[in-house]
């Protein structure tokens, strides 16, 4: 289940993710929603609705217990199986952040807010 990528995002680096943004009510697509922190702390903090990408079954499986896993790599995920979003949280794979985020940038509809971690390096 544990890789080289897989580092579960901590509910403080969450919280400054989300600084000032407004949540309740809106829709929220994880992209590479591991074990599920960040959809933990989305539902906590009022959303509407979270649905999610996660590519490792056993994680998958345990996410499908906290919201709707759409897809399972977030690279294939297409711009229709999200045109309701409002906005884009994610921590991708620090192997492949850039990948991801331009994929979210391609895909995420008009008005879409992204968040996003990355690799500073």
């Amino acid at each position: 289940m544990f890789n080289k990528d897989f580092f579960p995002t901590p509910l403080e680096v969450i919280e400054m993710m989300t600084a000032g943004e407004m949540l309740q009510g809106k829709v929220i697509l994880e992209p590479s929603a591991g074990k599920g922190n960040i959809v933990d702390y989305l539902t906590n903090a009022g959303v509407k609705d979270v649905i999610a990408c996660e590519s490792n079954e056993d994680l998958k499986k345990i996410l499908q217990t906290k919201c709707k896993v759409i897809e399972s790599d977030f690279l294939n995920l297409t711009s229709d199986k999200i045109s309701h979003i409002d906005c884009i949280i994610m921590n991708p794979p620090f192997s492949a952040d850039d990948k991801h985020i331009l994929h979210a940038y391609e895909i995420a509809p008009a008005g879409c807010k992204i968040i996003s971690l990355c690799n500073l390096s």
